[in-house]
């Protein structure tokens, strides 16, 4: 058959629609456009309000093609279907089947054998390994790893347990292996990536460091940049590991919440501000030119103006390279979600708006300094006559570009050396000068 697959969300479930268009490639099946496929897939997010609305009205827009094109099946698969597999089917009667994130290497079966209740459920999560098929949806030069899935952690507004089940590594070997397979592809950039990078390893023998000092030593691996380090796990040996090994990329990206102690206790978020302000200070005292990316909730349950002030001076006195912010989503089935002094929703939109015009002055006040440097950056792409990049800085998908005027033919993928000479809230501006 045919087979169009549409990807929503995070990363993680980027490499689950790559293990899904491996599997369906190695059991024959052709991947299409959406014009012309017999079948499609939506691989669905359903962590928050706004993914979970996407994901629906992608859904329904999507069964449009049932009635006016060639697509005979639609099968929704993610994190929507563990979390609300019973009412999507009882409405959505336009899905043929829903399948579960656990054993994605059998997707096929629902597009035959569509059960009475069209409701497939395995045990939460697919680990992978490096035989695993696997269908690249990333330009040739970077590629995401999932080291882990599923988290074991209770921050007491998250539903990601629930949906993917606690956290289970794969071994080092596992990992190492698909890198050095990665590598011989052509890769160059590897992004790991977890719900919960920090605690790798923990239920398996092993750990962050381990995993790290041995994907170093794979060849024609240049940048390997770490997501999703929680502070809880940001120890002084694995700060040195980063320092000391050029291949892995002086950026953190830790997810911080908030800094007030009260919201973070009310969060379960087991670090407290004072830790948290010292962890920044050591990285930056250890971990030259290092960048600093977060993620802030606002508008959480009993959250005063006082203490989103406290969270306000934070972000502009600590001056992030890169913040984003979430209002917060109330979810059933977490602690936070029937606690008291829910927030009104124009509050969190007012606190979100103002969080963001702070790390903004920031941003461009970060960015403006790099003027003058000089950093190495892979081409990406072009857009009105010039070519788009990405330094050491700027993470795949979730940060800003540098932008480049074209003075030479170059393809995605090269590597160059760029002077940067302009900058803006979110992307840079450079020319590119000899190697």
């Amino acid at each position: 058959m045919k087979i169009s697959i549409v990807s929503l969300g995070c990363s993680k479930n980027l490499v689950d629609s790559e293990i899904i268009t491996g599997a369906l490639e190695n059991a024959g099946h052709e991947i299409s456009s959406e014009e012309n496929a017999e079948v499609i897939i939506v691989n669905t997010c359903g962590f928050i309000g706004d993914a979970k609305k996407e994901s629906v009205d992608t859904i329904l827009e999507l069964s449009k093609r049932k009635e006016e094109g060639t697509c005979r099946k639609l099968i929704v698969t993610g994190c929507l279907v563990e979390r609300y597999a019973d009412v999507l089917s009882r409405e959505l009667p336009e899905v043929d089947a829903f399948w579960g994130t656990g054993n994605l290497l059998r997707i096929s079966e629902a597009l035959n054998d569509i059960q009475p209740d069209r409701i497939y459920k395995n045990p939460p999560g697919t680990l992978y390994d490096p035989d695993t098929p696997r269908v690249p949806l990333t330009p040739a030069h970077y590629a995401y790893v999932k080291v882990s899935e599923g988290c074991s952690r209770t921050c007491s507004f998250c539903i990601i347990p629930r949906m993917r089940g606690i956290m289970k590594s794969r071994p080092v070997e596992s990992i190492a292996g698909e890198v050095n397979r990665l590598a011989e592809r052509g890769v160059r950039e590897i992004n790991l990536i977890a719900q919960d990078m920090t605690s790798y390893g923990r239920d398996i023998g092993t750990n962050l460091e381990d995993m790290l000092r041995a994907l170093v030593g794979v060849d024609g691996i240049k940048w390997i940049r770490i997501h999703y380090c929680y502070p809880w796990g940001m120890t002084d040996s694995l700060m040195e590991l980063i320092a000391d090994e050029e291949k892995i990329l002086p950026y953190i990206d830790m997810p911080l919440q908030h800094i007030n102690d009260r919201i973070l206790g009310l969060m379960d978020r087991k670090t407290p501000a004072k830790r948290i302000k010292d962890i920044i200070h050591r990285l930056r005292n250890r971990i030259e030119n290092v960048t600093l990316r977060t993620t802030f909730i606002v508008g959480f349950p009993g959250e005063t103006e006082e203490e989103f002030e406290e969270l306000v001076e934070f972000v502009r006195e600590t001056g992030f390279d890169r913040a984003g912010a979430f209002k917060y989503s109330q979810e059933e089935g977490t602690p936070a979600g029937v606690m008291t002094d829910q927030i009104p929703d124009e509050i969190k939109e007012e606190r979100f708006e103002r969080l963001m015009a702070v790390q903004s002055e920031v941003s461009l006040r970060k960015n403006e300094s790099l003027i003058g440097s000089i950093h190495e950056g892979f081409i990406e792409g072009r857009e009105n006559g010039n070519y788009i990049a990405r330094i050491s800085s700027q993470a795949p998908e979730v940060d800003g570009v540098t932008y480049i005027k074209r003075t030479a033919a170059l393809k995605n993928g090269d590597m160059v050396r760029i002077k940067i000479t302009g900058a803006d809230i979110y992307d840079l501006y450079g020319e590119i000068i000899p190697q």
